[in-house]
């Protein structure tokens, strides 16, 4: 045993000591960060996470870093976030010389010499990368890169256990925290005061509609062209949306100078995408997004967005990379039920990478002798004898339906019947069913959204939501 391995040893086991403590997950991971840098005898060390299109990669928490160093901007090298989504390990061993290193200036006044980077899963998924950045050019033993992928992995525990904001819960509230569902990264790290009531409010706004946010990441040096230079930090970033906005409070003299310092950063800065809100100006936005009152969808009675549009997405092109993959080489036919998988289906065969034939089947129930019965309204097209046959389904709940159809396809002598769903409610399960593509796992409440409806309402919404009890309740007693 050489002798550093005591020393990261003893990092690991005080690291495994804050996991199981009572501090907040925020503060378990900056001292996650702070004993990493210690361990290693670097000069700093960063969470990283990627944002919801796996594009760009920006600082969670760090330790050894200046202010300046991580107001810089996002990583949007191609190749180091390409390297990084796919779970690889990053070693830049001289950042003179690696046409990889985007900050090449910065990087040099921070005086790093070597980065690496090991990726940093959730439940499977790469979520980002832990970072450890050296004074001088360094290669990293096997033996300290084995630490800092353990490290990175108790970083994702941490990430997965709980959310940041649960110490802001009640114990019962923060009991009924699904821990099947990944916590929203981008919006964990709160700020510990907004800087005016609006912004706080905004920010509770984009927690509804699930959209991921981030609290002045960043800061722009603007120049007046007087000689005279200034900072200016726009309020939030959206990284789902790749937009900073700035808040106003409709103050004549305020929105002036916001105004100006807005028009100064889209000149010096074309390539930012940023807005300056009033409030009026919240709902137009969102709309433009898909999502509020003025999206062109009715949004009253929808009590929690469960599933939201960016994690939707980035479930669908997963799913569809797996079957791609199963079905290389063999002739697929999706087949889906109306009316409800119709959003689903049209992103899943989007994003296929193999080809893959289409068709649709409607059904309808009826009683016969008195027990609720299936019948086929609508046929398939296409012949789907000797094809292998995936059946697309938004959601599956008692199994029943789905016995139904997968019987009436296999009478059609294809070569396989196989199953994806959007939704699994297993917790109504009736009938032994396999599923070979699930989604999400369902909790046993009325859902909405993405093809779902309610009363033919409510299919139009962007992401999958939670109706309103008060709303189920009169629907009931009716």
């Amino acid at each position: 045993m050489t002798r550093q391995a005591p020393r990261l040893n003893e990092a690991l086991g005080e690291i495994a000591e804050a996991l199981n403590s009572s501090l907040a997950s925020s503060e378990k991971l900056r001292l996650l960060v702070k004993v990493v840098a210690y361990a290693l005898g670097v000069h700093g060390c960063s969470l990283m996470l990627l944002d919801a299109q796996h594009k760009r990669l920006f600082h969670l928490v760090s330790h050894g870093l200046s202010q300046r160093y991580l107001t810089k901007g996002f990583i949007d090298s191609e190749q180091v976030v390409e390297e990084t989504a796919e779970g690889k390990t990053v070693v830049i061993l001289d950042i003179t010389t690696d046409p990889r290193v985007q900050f090449q200036e910065l990087n040099h006044q921070e005086h790093i010499g070597s980065i690496i980077g090991v990726p940093l899963k959730i439940r499977g998924d790469v979520a980002g990368t832990l970072r450890a950045y050296n004074r001088t050019i360094r290669e990293f033993t096997a033996r300290e890169q084995e630490f800092l992928t353990t490290a990175a992995n108790m970083a994702g525990l941490m990430l997965h256990s709980r959310p940041i904001v649960e110490d802001e819960r009640r114990p019962s509230e923060a009991a009924k925290v699904d821990k099947a569902h990944p916590v929203a990264l981008d919006s964990q790290f709160r700020p510990s005061a907004f800087g005016h009531p609006s912004e706080e409010e905004f920010a509770r706004l984009l927690d509804f509609y699930q959209i991921d946010w981030l609290y002045e990441p960043r800061s722009f040096l603007l120049d007046s062209g007087e000689g005279k230079s200034e900072m200016f930090t726009p309020d939030f970033y959206l990284p789902g949306l790749d937009l900073y906005i700035e808040i106003t409070t409709l103050k004549p003299g305020l929105t002036r100078e916001k105004r100006r310092r807005v028009r100064r950063l889209h000149e010096q800065y074309p390539e930012v995408n940023i807005k300056l809100l009033a409030r009026e100006d919240y709902d137009r936005l969102l709309a433009k997004y898909g999502h509020g009152p003025m999206a062109g969808a009715k949004t009253r009675g929808v009590g929690k967005v469960l599933f939201s549009t960016p994690r939707i997405h980035k479930r669908v092109r997963q799913l569809a990379k797996e079957i791609s993959s199963d079905y290389q080489g063999r002739h697929l036919v999706l087949v889906g039920v109306l009316r409800g998988v119709f959003c689903f289906m049209a992103d899943l065969m989007r994003a296929l990478t193999i080809p893959a034939d289409v068709d649709f089947m409607a059904l309808s129930y009826f009683q016969d002798k008195g027990e609720a019965a299936v019948r086929v309204t609508e046929d398939l097209h296409v012949n789907i004898q000797g094809c292998h046959v995936l059946l697309v389904e938004d959601i599956v709940d008692t199994g029943m339906t789905l016995t139904f159809v997968i019987n009436y396809l296999k009478a059609h002598n294809p070569a396989s019947v196989k199953v994806c769903t959007l939704l699994d409610k297993r917790v109504r399960r009736l009938a032994d069913i396999s599923l070979e593509y699930v989604g999400f796992e369902a909790p046993d409440e009325f859902l909405v959204g993405y093809g779902l409806d309610y009363e033919e309402e409510y299919r139009n919404l962007p992401f999958i939501a939670l109706m309103e009890a008060k709303l189920q309740e009169a629907d009931s007693r009716a």
